[in-house]
């Protein structure tokens, strides 16, 4: 069963990491909003009953990174950053 990234890495460090590699490709900063957060937790309770990789339709504007990893493994923000990076034509 798939989880939602339950990493060890507080929010700063997931901002840090995303901020660093925007700045690499030359897009600006993104700043932590815990009502996006909400948000994000939400969805990925849903997805986590399904097991579905999948964009919600109802972001609003907003920028959405998935992430995916098997259970037991040592999921970190830099994990969760190098994934996307690594698809940099959805990057952004």
């Amino acid at each position: 069963m798939a989880l939602p990234s339950q990493a060890q890495n507080s929010p700063q460090d997931y901002v840090r990491l995303h901020n660093a590699a925007r700045a690499a490709v030359g897009v600006g900063p993104v700043t932590w909003d815990t009502s996006v957060q909400a948000f994000a937790e939400n969805y990925a309770s849903q997805r986590s009953g399904d097991c579905s990789l999948i964009h919600s339709s109802n972001r609003n504007n907003l920028g959405e990174n998935l992430f995916w990893g098997s259970a037991g493994g040592d999921w970190t923000a830099a994990s969760a950053v190098q994934s996307w990076v690594i698809k940099p034509i959805n990057f952004g």
